[in-house]
């Protein structure tokens, strides 16, 4: 087959400077006050899980480059990041081999089938993480008892939410408490501090490693969405402010969302992609099985990037109204 002499590649053509392995450096500094938190209130099984997921992620990196024969690239950070980004969907206590497990899909499936980074149509991360939670639910949906001497909430607010309504939520689990973290409340790894959580998202956007964009629609659309029925029915339905800080709202939005292969790259399909998530997060949430939604709504929303993509500004002075192709 004749290789094409001219090619012309999608604008912009001028670098921004980023390069992978800075970007995933940023992302996992991000996260390491999501990981301090977490210890402070889960002890070393958090460290514990971290270091096997960046461990194992790096190392399954490296066999499938060698078996797909390509160019060793674990230096770039990317599969290390990766697996720390796993880990705050998990608990504290989930067996070694469901870790590895997790890595091996997210670099397989997620990965090397689409050739490589930057060509996977889907998070391996959240690949990963709905094969996991569907084939074990109770290890990976079954979250520890915080270290502490004090009495404990056993299950997780969204699932208190679930089972009992929002009727005594505000006593069970205090807003401060969500946003702070605290040994009495239970969760993932990445969910036992909103405040770190918040602090590393907007340590990536104001060091321009994401979009604030996607997260304000996010953000947006969830507590739009979950404003409806508070205001119908406080005594069932949580208020704004609890769905933004339970969970993995926060997570979602700065972490998920923003994953920068499978999320649009316009501002309209971005703005539209995080206001869709939100939405979907909620609609989990309200009416499935699964007490949370973020992790899901991310997943599936991420499919329609393409259609998010092709929704354009009107050129100015065409009659067309959006951007025509060229080809050579």
């Amino acid at each position: 087959m004749k290789e094409p002499g001219f090619v012309v590649a999608v604008g912009p053509h001028i670098h921004s400077g980023n390069s992978v392995r800075d970007m995933m450096l940023h992302q996992i500094i991000a996260l390491l006050p999501a990981v301090a938190a977490a210890f402070l209130v889960f002890g070393a099984d958090t460290l514990r899980v971290a270091a096997i997921a960046m461990g194992s992620a790096v190392f399954w990196d490296a066999v499938l480059q060698k078996l797909f024969k390509r160019s060793l690239s674990i230096g770039d950070l990317s599969a290390a990041a990766g697996g720390l980004v796993l880990a705050m969907l998990l608990p504290a206590t989930v067996p070694w081999w469901v870790v590895v497990l997790g890595t091996l899909v997210m670099l397989l499936l997620g990965k090397h089938v689409y050739g490589g980074l930057g060509c996977n149509p889907f998070n391996g991360v959240l690949i990963a993480y709905v094969a996991l939670l569907l084939s074990y639910p109770g290890l990976v949906g079954d979250y520890p008892v915080p270290t502490s001497d004090m009495m404990m909430t056993q299950n997780s607010p969204l699932l208190e939410l679930k089972d009992k309504g929002a009727e005594f939520l505000d006593e069970t689990f205090p807003l401060q408490d969500l946003f702070l973290g605290s040994t009495l409340i239970t969760g993932t790894i990445g969910e036992v501090s909103k405040l770190a959580l918040l602090l590393g998202g907007l340590f990536l956007v104001l060091r321009r490693k994401i979009s604030w964009i996607i997260p304000a629609g996010f953000l947006s659309g969830l507590a739009g969405f979950a404003a409806v029925f508070w205001l119908i029915d406080p005594e069932t339905y949580a208020s704004p402010l609890f769905h933004l800080l339970a969970g993995g709202s926060l997570l979602g939005a700065f972490f998920l969302a923003t994953d920068w292969t499978t999320s649009p790259v316009t501002k309209t399909g971005m703005a539209l992609f995080g206001l869709v998530c939100g939405v979907m997060t909620m609609a989990i949430r309200l009416w499935s099985q699964w007490p949370e939604g973020a992790y899901f709504a991310v997943f599936m929303v991420s499919m329609l990037t393409p259609f998010f993509d092709k929704l354009r500004p009107k050129v100015f002075g065409s009659k067309f109204g959006s951007h025509r192709q060229v080809q050579f």
